[in-house]
């Protein structure tokens, strides 16, 4: 696995990551079943500064271009950072997204990023599972009873 910055340039390797993801995977990643070709939401999720919104991108040498994995976090004002992560259906369960998290955290920590959060479906078994390894605590979401708030103090 080799990992690189998501760049504007990367629009349709993304456009095409999301596209392969299966319903229940894209579900998980965007809380929403509306997905169809967003161009505005590829837009905002390529086009990113790399520095209040840092976005990864994880690729296997065997297959060049295909992208398997995608991780982020997006920073507030009190240098908070909500993440988010993806991995592709075939690739999932391999410790991939734990692997480009890790990554993604220590480089937030590197950057004065104070706690990570996210927000988890209950039914999402692996994703809770990778949160809880990498040190994430679990609770209820107030807002919404099908979600679980993530955190961990970086």
């Amino acid at each position: 696995m080799h990992v690189r910055l998501i760049r504007a340039a990367m629009t349709s390797t993304y456009r095409a990551f999301v596209d392969k993801l299966s319903v229940i995977s894209r579900f998980n990643r965007f809380h929403s079943l509306g997905y169809s070709n967003h161009d505005s939401l590829i837009k905002r999720l390529t086009d990113v500064d790399q520095i209040s919104h840092v976005a990864l991108a994880a690729f296997v040498d065997q297959f060049p271009g295909l992208m398997i994995a995608e991780a982020r976090y997006i920073i507030d004002e009190r240098f908070h950072a909500e993440w988010a992560v993806a991995v592709a259906d075939d690739w999932q369960r391999q410790g991939i997204g734990r692997r480009l998290s890790s990554i993604l955290l220590r480089y937030a920590q590197s950057h004065h990023v104070v706690r990570a959060w996210g927000l988890v479906q209950r039914e999402n078994r692996s994703m809770r599972s990778m949160a809880r390894r990498l040190g994430f605590t679990q609770r209820y979401y107030p807002r919404d009873s099908r979600l679980l708030l993530v955190e961990r103090v970086l």
